[in-house]
């Protein structure tokens, strides 16, 4: 048996899962807890172990090699920097990674600085001498073309090949291309950057959520026309242009990135003077900082009170952090962020309201269960969230007197009265958890709220149908989420005619703004979608680019989404009452259009528990002005995701058209019983379909990960393979055989016993 060691009682592990990089361990308490676990878990099992960027060898040498030699059998795979790590942890074999060659380096420099390829020529010599000077990394080379990419001629490209490229002080693997890349920032935007710094590492850092934290800090301003939004969302996305931060791939908005970790590292090393991210190696704070950042390893807070010119506080996930005494929010009188997400914490102290500069506070996933009443004395605060305080079942009066508030989120939590008021904060931008409630809140105020973008509305199955259009005059309105929050099938099912009827005439009243970009229905109870939703949407809604559409379990036939002209990601899911989705979905009385979905590139069909054909022929659409016409069909997708439809019983036969399908994850398909006829697939994954038999027809496919198909046994023309798994599958020498003879060895077949134990793969990469 092969054991992977992150997968295992991960809840457990999780507190000590940081010190893998090499942190500091408390040795007491985490050997305590981990060893027995290790022991039990690996004994007289073959373990495959893998430890991802280490720094310091006493994470094997004083936590893991004891407990590891009892395992039957154990192999470790170690990736460092640091060659001197690898010769303490005696590693029997060293393979070095080979670092770029100067052409490649040269071709991703070339497309990291240039939308189009028409210059490329005379920059090339230029851009020869730059690689060299980022000595094959490409890490290097992307920051360094991410500076290029703001240079138009080839003497700008001189100037950066030799402007200064380090500062004294700097540590090696933090100078060169990297500090280059910063120092080349406009001012505005180091400060952005180095803020990112602050947080943990692998934080998902969210377009939306940064720009808040920005401008708290000051460090975005209104400029003519713009809001401060919408600046502070270009330097988001400047910073993605410049490979600073690193989009996540599932996300095509490149709304949520990361930081790479040498990047946070030269941001913490340039801002070591006043800001500090405290992790469980370095745990002493400073005097005098300004900004904090605390990881969940942090066993014993610091004294925060001493740091009285302290401006950003943040706690993410901080189990140890249960209380605050009431005297640190006296004497933190500067402070403008305060961060205290996934903390124990249970009580605000109602010096809160002392904090009058506050413009930023984070309370998510907490354990509060009340607001202190000075809430309403925090007369500069623009952010608050609760999302996720499970306890919280009321707030406070004083809240009505937030007249800055311009970002208030109040999802999952216990709240069951909304005050009645939230039209005069005439600056909210983004509102959610919202909800009509007895003598509360009325969806009619939202008629009064002009600067809205991002809305989320709840249990509308609690609301009751209005007069007027309440969206009508939200104009500037991105993002709508509209929510019925009944918990379970059998609920929905005690609805009667006439109150879904209700219901349905609520949403048909929700009529969007064209300028909506984002649309989530979730959980409604409607037997048909609204009627805006339903009718000629590429008109009504023209720059919309993301439908979800989860938990509308009532719905039998799906809203014509084909035709919309810029629609780039579209998710169904938990629509149990349809059976098949055909022409429908595509969209009728084709008028000038080139293609169906002419932009989609992702598509989700998760949770479809009845759904039994699924055909995208394109002949069908009976009303086509040119019925001659061969429309393309959904020529930008890449990614496909079809999870627990257990009755489908085949791919559309059409999905062979689908030029630029690159990965695919199919998933609880029972029925299914082959994959073919996929020319431009690269990648591909099957798990847990049981009767599928049959791949074949793929032939540009090189990745195929195969998990617990009990009766696949046949595999044709899959000529470009260079890597296959197979997991739990008992037909594993039938599927070998069909292949060919020199692809027979690229198989790798193991048994898991129903666990996950793939490569970090991911349809998204």
């Amino acid at each position: 048996m092969v054991v992977r060691f992150a997968e295992l009682h991960r809840d457990r592990v999780d507190k000590a899962g940081n010190r893998m990089a090499g942190e500091k361990c408390d040795q007491l308490e985490t050997k305590t807890e981990l060893l027995p676990l290790l022991v039990d878990t690996i004994k007289g099992k073959s373990v495959f172990l893998v430890l991802d960027d280490v720094w310091k060898s006493d994470v094997w040498i004083d936590l893991l090699l004891s407990p590891f030699m009892r395992a039957f059998n154990f192999h470790v795979l170690v990736t460092t920097r640091d060659m001197d790590v690898l010769s303490e942890m005696h590693a029997i074999y060293t393979h070095r990674v080979n670092k770029m060659n100067y052409n490649d380096g040269l071709e991703l420099l070339m497309k990291k600085s240039f939308q189009l390829s028409e210059q490329i020529s005379e920059f090339k010599n230029m851009g020869y001498e730059i690689v060299k000077k980022c000595d094959g990394l490409p890490l290097a080379i992307k920051v360094v073309a991410g500076v290029l990419s703001t240079k138009k001629t080839v003497a700008e490209w001189k100037s950066i090949r030799d402007s200064k490229w380090s500062i004294h002080g700097l540590p090696k693997e933090l100078g060169g291309p990297l500090y280059l890349s910063y120092n080349n920032l406009p001012p505005r935007l180091k400060q952005c950057f180095l803020w990112c710094a602050l947080l943990p590492p692998n934080f998902e850092i969210h377009r939306d959520a940064v720009a808040y934290w920005w401008f708290a800090e000051g460090f975005v301003r209104k400029e003519h026309e713009f809001s401060v939004h919408e600046i502070a969302e270009e330097y988001y996305l400047e910073l993605v242009r410049r490979n600073l931060i690193q989009p996540i791939p599932k996300y095509v908005d490149k709304a949520v990135s990361t930081m790479h970790d040498l990047l946070r590292s030269l941001g913490q090393y340039l801002t070591k003077d006043h800001s500090l991210f405290m992790n469980a190696e370095n745990n002493n704070a400073m005097s005098n900082l300004r900004r904090i950042g605390i990881s969940h390893a942090v066993e014993k807070i610091p004294a925060l009170e001493e740091h009285k010119c302290l401006r950003s506080l943040l706690l993410f996930n901080n189990k140890n952090f249960k209380s605050i005494h009431k005297e640190i929010f006296r004497k933190l009188e500067h402070i403008r962020i305060l961060v205290l997400s996934g903390t124990s914490i249970q009580n605000i102290p109602e010096s809160l309201g002392n904090l009058v500069l506050l413009r930023l506070l984070d309370l998510s996933y907490t354990e509060i269960n009340t607001l202190p009443e000075s809430t309403g004395s925090l007369i500069s605060l623009e952010y608050l969230s609760l999302l996720g305080c499970h306890h919280l079942d009321s707030l406070p009066a004083g809240l009505m007197r937030l007249s800055n508030i311009s970002f208030l989120q109040l999802e999952q939590t216990a709240v069951d009265h909304v005050p009645k008021g939230i039209a005069k904060f005439q600056q909210l931008y983004n509102l959610r958890g919202v909800f009509e409630s007895g003598t509360g809140f009325r969806l009619d105020e939202l008629r009064r709220l002009p600067n809205i973008q991002r809305l989320w509305v709840e249990k509308l199955e609690t609301a009751a149908p209005g007069a007027e259009l309440v969206l009508k005059n939200s104009h500037n309105l991105r993002e709508l989420g509209l929510r019925c929050t009944v918990a379970s099938t059998q609920e929905r099912t005690r609805y009667q005619t006439d109150e879904v009827e209700r219901i349905q005439q609520v949403y048909d009243m929700l009529i969007p703004s064209p300028s909506l970009v984002y649309i989530f229905l979730e959980g409604f109870l409607g037997i048909r979608f609204p009627e805006w939703l339903l009718s000629e949407p590429e008109l009504s809604m023209p720059s919309l680019c993301h439908m979800h559409l989860n938990e509308c379990v009532s719905c039998s036939e799906l809203p014509p989404a084909g035709q919309m002209p810029e629609l780039l990601v579209l998710q169904i899911k938990d629509a149990d009452e349809v059976v098949t989705i055909g022409t429908e979905l595509l969209g009728k009385g084709v008028r000038s259009a080139a293609a169906f979905f002419p932009k989609l590139k992702l598509l989700h069909i998760i949770g479809m528990c009845n759904l039994e054909k699924w055909s995208l022929n394109r002949n069908m659409c009976d009303d086509m002005e040119d019925n001659s016409q061969q429309l393309s069909l959904m020529p930008c997708l890449k990614r496909l995701l079809l999870l627990d439809c257990p009755k489908l019983r085949a791919l559309p036969q059409d999905m062979s058209m689908i030029v630029n399908l690159k990965r695919i994850h199919i998933e609880g398909a029972h029925k299914l019983q082959e994959v073919v006829n996929l020319p431009a697939v690269l990648w591909l994954k099957v798990k847990n379909n049981a009767c599928l038999r049959r791949i074949s027809n793929l032939c540009k496919l090189q990745h195929l990960f195969v998990q617990d198909c009990p009766m696949l046994d046949q595999a044709e023309n899959l000529c470009s393979l260079n890597r296959v798994y197979m997991i739990d599958c008992p037909h594993v020498q039938e599927f070998r055989n069909c292949l060919a003879e020199e692809e027979q060895g690229i198989l790798v077949h193991v048994a898991a016993d129903g666990r996950n134990i793939f490569p970090d793969e991911s349809l998204y990469n």
